[in-house]
């Protein structure tokens, strides 16, 4: 019988996941995991929860809710022997398509019951890991505005959420430098991704592999309004990268510098204050998590 630590957050999925406790207990039950469910009471318990396992010598250590829930336990788990593993009860869950995981919560649990490990990058902003997306400008304005939102929710809110940036957003000048090139001009969106979706479904890194050594970096240039309606729907299937003013690089390392304070996500999270400078740094095979 397979053994795992979960980690519940409550809030994911707006506050319905914390309902679901009995149904997650029943498909780990009946997918023969050996699980110690644990709830997280605020912001940022679920990394002390997770570091807690860590010490207490936990092998496999599941995060139940979002993207964000997955990416506080993961802080714990980056250069550990512990794997992660995930249970999708969010509104996002943009990394587990990178993985292969199943959106429905018995079939998540039955990957997570065949144990197989996988070693995936991760990519080191500030002083935390980021596993799958970062976005700066048009992406982080989107992820603030679905944060507020209070009726819609996964795919519809995020797509509400663009099309109210595609006419309000004002672009910005950024430089942005990575391995052996640069660039600086106006801009929309730098995303910098480790798999390939972001935003519930968004296809912004086409090419994207969670274990390939690179991230991939899209850097999105001004277009008037109107022509926004037809451009910012392409990173939808991704096709977005074969326009003109748009740079599509890989790198192991970025700088990026825009000419005014941004919002910004980090794995569809808003960091809690704008972003003038920062750089992001790959860490290869750093965190070993269930796929």
């Amino acid at each position: 019988m397979a053994q795992a630590h979960v980690i519940l957050n409550p809030a994911a999925d707006r506050g319905r996941a914390g309902a679901r406790e009995e149904e997650l207990r029943r498909a780990l039950q009946a997918a023969g995991v050996e699980a110690a469910v644990v709830r997280t009471e605020r912001p940022g318990h679920a990394t002390e929860l997770a570091q807690q396992a860590v010490r207490e010598g936990a092998p496999l250590i599941a995060a139940a809710g979002g993207d964000g829930t997955i990416h506080e336990v993961a802080q714990a788990l980056v250069g550990a022997e512990a794997a992660l593993g995930i249970l999708p009860m969010g509104s996002g869950n943009d990394y587990i398509r990178a993985l292969g995981i199943p959106r429905d919560l018995s079939g998540a649990v039955a990957v997570l019951a065949r144990g197989r490990i996988r070693t995936v990058d991760v990519a080191r902003v500030a002083d935390e890991f980021a596993l799958n997306s970062f976005g700066m400008g048009v992406e982080g304005q989107i992820a603030a505005d679905y944060k507020r939102m209070r009726f819609l929710k996964g795919e519809l809110g995020y797509l509400y959420a663009t099309i109210l940036e595609v006419v309000r957003f004002r672009a910005f000048r950024a430089e942005v430098a990575g391995d052996g090139w640069s660039f600086a001009g106006k801009l929309l969106s730098v995303s910098v991704m480790n798999g390939p979706y972001a935003g519930g479904g968004y296809r912004l890194a086409p090419g994207a592999q969670v274990d390939d050594g690179a991230l991939d970096v899209g850097l999105i240039g001004n277009y008037p309004r109107l022509v926004r309606f037809v451009v910012l729907p392409r990173t939808r299937d991704g096709s977005y990268v074969n326009l003109a003013r748009v740079h599509a690089k890989r790198a192991a390392q970025v700088k990026i510098q825009s000419d005014r304070p941004l919002p910004v996500h980090m794995d569809g999270e808003l960091l809690p204050e704008l972003v003038e400078e920062l750089e992001i740094s790959l860490r290869p095979r750093a965190l070993h998590v269930i796929a």
